[in-house]
């Protein structure tokens, strides 16, 4: 294990220092600094419950649309507009993000595999569920950690998840620069994030972090919307960040597909823009959009594909028409 975080370090430092000529990202720690707790004074939500919630829209299709790391409801803001008379919605964060408080710490030496915050956030969805009386309702997932939540949700309440839209969503944390990251077992998996946890993210410092965690231009085609979406994810606290982070890095939702009951539509960025900036070596959208995903359609004839070109990891905002209408085909397969 610590010969695999030494080479998962040095390849990110070597790709750093050679990424920009005349520019320099920092890569600085500082031992004084416990991110994986929380500062002194944080106020903190109830286990199971949401940070954020807010429905618009009277149509006949019931839908919750899930904030994935970093972001707060607000992201589904424009789309929730153009459907209030399609869709009935239900727009959701995840505590800590979209200024709402984030859950307690787990007790020290919890290992990040358990995934406290996730379960929390799932047990909060079917709460949600209960309390609206929504027996076949759609997910819509957008990112990184809704997508296991969707998926984690099809998988345990196919009775009630009618289908699953996962909009710019990985399957599961991979690397080009790991290649046997696609294969790791669930212990890898978790070895991996308790390591990094520890002797990385644990001391790092913020503007490390705001130098080298997804930029600006990853998020959005229009520089102002992806400028403004930094912003937003970059808002929450290191703690919340790194705990929801490493959490994911030890999912793996590819031995489950087997199980995936309910029609579930992947939508993929295209990252194909020609002003789409890529560091050397550092195609990480690419691998967590496409490549985590190759293999799974072998795995379940429950999922079906679509790339919508010209566009960013925000799919809904750089082409809100290609969307809607891969949306309407999905839903009109389902209702056959």
């Amino acid at each position: 294990m610590r010969m695999l975080l030494r080479h998962v370090l040095s390849v990110l430092l070597l790709t750093v220092a050679n990424d920009l000529q005349g520019q320099t990202r920092l890569l600085v720690q500082d031992s004084t600094l416990n991110n994986l707790q929380h500062p002194s004074g944080t106020v903190t939500a109830t286990h199971g419950t949401l940070g954020r919630l807010r429905k618009v829209g009277q149509g006949p299709r019931a839908m919750v649309l899930i904030a994935g790391l970093g972001f707060g409801e607000g992201i589904w803001s424009d789309f929730m507009d153009r459907h209030k008379n399609d869709y009935t919605m239900y727009a959701v964060a995840m505590p800590g993000f979209g200024g709402s408080a984030p859950l307690p710490m787990p007790p020290e030496g919890s290992r990040y595999a358990e995934i406290p915050w996730t379960r929390s956030t799932i047990q909060a969805l079917e709460t949600l569920l209960d309390a609206e009386r929504l027996d076949k309702v759609t997910i819509v997932a957008h990112w990184a950690l809704a997508t296991q939540i969707a998926l984690r949700l099809a998988l345990d309440r196919p009775d009630r998840i009618e289908a699953v839209v996962i909009i710019g969503g990985p399957l599961k944390a991979y690397f080009a620069s790991t290649p046997g990251m696609t294969s790791w077992t669930a212990e890898q998996r978790a070895n991996f994030a308790d390591g990094f946890g520890q002797r990385w993210f644990k001391t790092v410092t913020r503007q490390t972090w705001d130098d080298n965690n997804f930029m600006s231009y990853d998020y959005a085609v229009n520089p102002l919307r992806g400028l403004f979406l930094w912003r937003e994810a970059q808002a929450p606290t290191l703690p919340v960040w790194i705990r929801y982070l490493l959490e994911f890095y030890t999912m793996d939702s590819a031995p489950n597909l087997k199980d995936l009951r309910v029609p579930t539509l992947v939508v993929q960025p295209g990252f194909d823009d020609p002003g789409f900036y890529v560091d050397t070596g550092r195609d990480y959208m690419r691998n967590f959009c496409h490549d985590s995903w190759k293999g799974a359609a072998e795995l379940t004839n429950r999922l079906e594909f679509v790339t919508i070109s010209q566009s960013r990891l925000f799919v809904m905002h750089d082409q809100p028409e290609p969307l809607d209408q891969a949306l309407e085909r999905f839903f009109r397969k389902l209702a056959r």
